[in-house]
C-alpha cells in the first residue's frame, strides 16, 4: 500500500480533500482575472429619486408658532377651522392674508387628502358660510335680498351647505326637513320619451335611409334626447319634479311629486285641483300629516310632534 491510498488501492480522503483545495483556489483565480458581467437581462433595481420640492408635496400641514417659529401639528377640526379664517380675512378684511402663499397651498392641499369638504366649496357656497359667520359676529357683509338669494340658488343645486340632515323644531313642537331632488327617479320620468323617440327615429332611419338599425340608434341620440325632454315637461309631465325627504317625526323616507301627468289634475280628470307648489300627505310609515312646499324645498309637519291629526 502506497502513502495516500488505501486498502482497496482508492485514493484517501486526505488526498481528495487537498484535490478539492487546489481546484478552488484555481476557480477563484480566473474569477478574480474576469471582468465583472452585468445583470441577468439587463435588470438594475433602484429607487425612485423624487427631489425635495416634490417631497414637500406630501408633507403634512404644521402650523408654525409665530414667536418661536416652531411648527406643530394641528387637528382636522383646527385645519378647516384655519383654512376658513384665512378666506374670510382675505375676503373681508381688505386682502388680509393670515398664511404665506406656500403654507397656503400646503393645507389647502392637505385638507384635499383628507376628503375635507370645505376646500371643495364653490365660491358661491364659501360666500353663504362666511355670510352666516360674519352675521354671527354681528358683522353682516350681506343685505337680506342677497342673502336669500344667495340661499335659494344654493338650495336649487343641492348644495350641501344649504341641506340639513336632522330637522329643526320651532317651540311649538313643528319640526321641517329639507327636500332633495330624487335624482334617479327624476330621470326615469324622461325615459319612456328618449327611448320611443330613439326607436321611431331609428325606424325612420332604417326605411328612408336604409341605415343600418344600430347606427340608426346612434345618429337618433342627440334629437332624441332632446326631443325627449320637450315631450316630458310638454306633454307626458307638467313641471314635474320628484324630491325626496326623511319624515321630521320617525325619519322614513318619502317621495313627493310635484307637478301634473297628462293634465288628469289640471283637467279635473281626478279629483283635488290643479297642481299647487304645495302636497299635502301623510308620511308612509308613522302616518304623520306633513306638508310640502316646492318653492321653499321643505317638509314639515303640520301637528306638534309625536301627535297625529
Amino acid at each position: 500500500m502506497e502513502d495516500g491510498q488505501t486498502l482497496d488501492g482508492a485514493p484517501s480522503r486526505a488526498v481528495l480533500a487537498g484535490h478539492h483545495a487546489v481546484a478552488s483556489c484555481a476557480i477563484a483565480r480566473v474569477l478574480d482575472t474576469q471582468p465583472a458581467r452585468a445583470p441577468l437581462f439587463g435588470v438594475r433595481m433602484q429607487e425612485p429619486a423624487i427631489d425635495t420640492e416634490s417631497l414637500s408635496f406630501y408633507d403634512e400641514f404644521r402650523r408654525s408658532d409665530p414667536e418661536t417659529g416652531e411648527q406643530q401639528p394641528i387637528s382636522f377640526a383646527e385645519k378647516e377651522k384655519l383654512y376658513m379664517e384665512c378666506l374670510d380675512a382675505y375676503y373681508n378684511d381688505g386682502g388680509k392674508q393670515l398664511l404665506p402663499d406656500d403654507e397656503y397651498e400646503t393645507l389647502k392641499t392637505d385638507l384635499n387628502f383628507e376628503g375635507s369638504i370645505i376646500a371643495t366649496l364653490s365660491k358661491d357656497e364659501i360666500r353663504f358660510v362666511l355670510a352666516n359667520k360674519r352675521f354671527a359676529m354681528k358683522k353682516p357683509i350681506m343685505s337680506d335680498s342677497e342673502y336669500d338669494s344667495l340661499r335659494t340658488k344654493l338650495k336649487e343645486i343641492a348644495s350641501p351647505v344649504i341641506l340639513h340632515e336632522a330637522p329643526s323644531c320651532t317651540i311649538d313642537g313643528i319640526c321641517k326637513l329639507d327636500l332633495k331632488v330624487d335624482a334617479a327617479k327624476q330621470r326615469l320620468l324622461y325615459f319612456p320619451g328618449t327611448v320611443g323617440a330613439s326607436l321611431v327615429f331609428s325606424e325612420l332611419s332604417y326605411w328612408v335611409l336604409g341605415t343600418d338599425p344600430i347606427i340608426g340608434l346612434v345618429l337618433a341620440a342627440v334629437p332624441s334626447y332632446f326631443f325627449g325632454i320637450w315631450f316630458t315637461e310638454n306633454i307626458f309631465g307638467q313641471k314635474p319634479l320628484v324630491t325626496v325627504a326623511a319624515c321630521p317625526d320617525c325619519n322614513s323616507l318619502n317621495n313627493v311629486f310635484f307637478g301634473d301627468l297628462f293634465n288628469v289634475a289640471t283637467d279635473g280628470i281626478i279629483p283635488g285641483g290643479p297642481p299647487t307648489d304645495i302636497v299635502e300627505l301623510p308620511c308612509s310609515n308613522c302616518k304623520a300629516p306633513l306638508l310640502a312646499d316646492r318653492s321653499k324645498m321643505i317638509i314639515q309637519t303640520t301637528v306638534p310632534k309625536g301627535q297625529k291629526a
